[in-house]
């Protein structure tokens, strides 16, 4: 166990570190992002690929194992106990004789209005006895707890190694391939919804997704809801900005070509030529500190595209296009307009998210078995005084069973004990399982 809290605490400030810090950019980018000391530590323990580094998955594997080993350890005894543990006759026989209550007749309502339905009735040297016990099967929480860890872990595992994942981005109209997979995706429409102050409360996209047969599939994919579309999750992932280059020899048009922000074309009759657009600012303002581009807010009230502009793959030129501003070159003329958000939608194929899901339902199905349906043991004896002397006894929350006896058995008509009532409700038995 204490290997096992080691391993979890360990494994939990990593799951942290992963999420706090970007995964999977270049080392330039963590060395430029972060203080000198902080960039080389992230790049020294794997925290900028965290969920694949070698020994994270060396602590899995461990955790694994442990996870294993106490279940196949705890497997016998748990079994034989279901089966075997709750025999009232040899359970009574170790009974110290400390009772809750006393009642002058039979317990059978006492026995119902507690919930033991299957009472058992014999004969032990301490005399005529009662026995029944309720939610044996929460014997099994703890055990469950472990083996859904362990499915849930394997499902994430194997999905890792075997997952496919592709990113598609344009504005609505596009229509782009998914990868190497043979099907489509068709953006149909890209919504953004303010709240009242003006900031974004949703994006949410339209899709088609089209198979190689020509079968079609449409839905909605938002932040926060992906779309099921063909065994594969599409999810909103982000946006950004795009807008059309017209290029234009002379007075002739050449071509049009929408781009998104990094992307870039090559010129018509000139493909050493290419030009970019590198960024954009809705509303362009240069810093008054250094002159660095900039937005003001996030509305289109003065555009301004970035561009570079490429010759045989070196930079010839990189400035800030506003208003009727245009790039030349000799005889060509390039020109930016009709801003729009993108949207950027990753497409996920996990062929064991099924198995984590299990995994996912089995640790629920347990914690429901070890919180709420607590193991306990009721039994009365009719001792030589004529009186029925009843005891109990709780796997777990053996006040709680205590307070629950007393209250119901006074309502049926029992009387309280109260030298041995303050002694008895959780058992020997429950002090050796905890």
């Amino acid at each position: 166990m204490k290997f096992a809290i080691i391993l979890l605490l360990v494994l939990i400030a990593a799951c942290t570190a992963g999420s706090l810090i970007p995964q999977g950019e270049v080392s330039s980018w963590y060395t430029s992002a972060y203080p000198g000391q902080l960039s080389y530590a992230i790049l020294l323990f794997g925290l900028d690929d965290v969920f694949h580094c070698p020994w994270f998955v060396v602590l899995t594997l461990f955790l694994c194992a442990n996870l294993l080993g106490c279940n196949v350890l705890r497997f016998p005894a748990l079994y034989r106990r279901t089966r075997t543990g709750f025999d009232g006759e040899k359970r009574l026989k170790s009974w110290n004789g400390r009772a809750v209550l006393t009642m002058d007749s039979a317990p059978d309502a006492l026995f119902a209005a507690m919930g033991f339905r299957s009472v058992e009735s014999g004969t032990v040297p301490a005399g005529e006895y009662r026995y029944a016990v309720r939610n044996r099967a929460g014997l099994w929480g703890a055990w469950l707890c472990h083996l859904g860890m362990l499915i849930v872990i394997a499902g994430f595992g194997f999905g890792q190694m075997l997952k496919q994942e592709y990113t598609v981005y344009g504005v609505p109209g596009q229509t782009k391939p998914v990868g190497d997979t043979g099907y489509e995706l068709t953006i149909d429409s890209f919504d953004i919804s303010l709240r009242e102050d003006e900031t974004v409360e949703q994006y949410t996209a339209g899709l088609t997704m089209t198979d190689a047969s020509g079968a079609a599939k449409s839905g909605e994919a938002s932040v926060n809801s992906p779309l099921s579309l063909f065994g594969m999750k599409l999810y909103q992932n982000s946006t950004g900005w795009a807008a059309t280059a017209d290029v234009y020899k002379g007075e002739e048009k050449l071509q049009e070509a929408l781009l998104c922000a990094g992307e870039y074309a090559l010129i018509k009759g000139q493909e050493e030529l290419a030009v970019s657009l590198t960024a954009f600012y809705p509303d362009y303002v240069a810093s008054p500190e250094d002159g660095r581009p900039m937005t003001a807010s996030g509305e289109l009230n003065n555009p301004g595209y970035l561009y570079t502009l490429y010759y045989q793959n070196q930079v010839l030129g990189m400035n800030v296009l506003t208003g009727d501003d245009k790039i030349t070159v000799e005889d060509y003329t390039i020109v930016f307009r009709d801003p729009q958000q993108y949207t950027l939608i990753q497409v996920k194929r996990d062929p064991f998210g099924w198995l984590a899901a299990i995994g996912g339902v089995t640790v629920l199905a347990a914690l429901i078995l070890a919180f709420y349906l607590r193991t306990a043991e009721l039994w009365a004896v009719l001792g030589e005084d004529g009186l029925w002397h009843i005891a109990g006894s709780s796997r777990k929350g053996g006040a709680l069973f205590l307070e629950e006896l007393v209250t119901r058995g006074l309502a049926c008509g029992a009387v309280r004990r109260e030298q041995d009532a303050a002694k008895t409700g959780n058992g020997e038995d429950e002090k050796n399982e905890q």
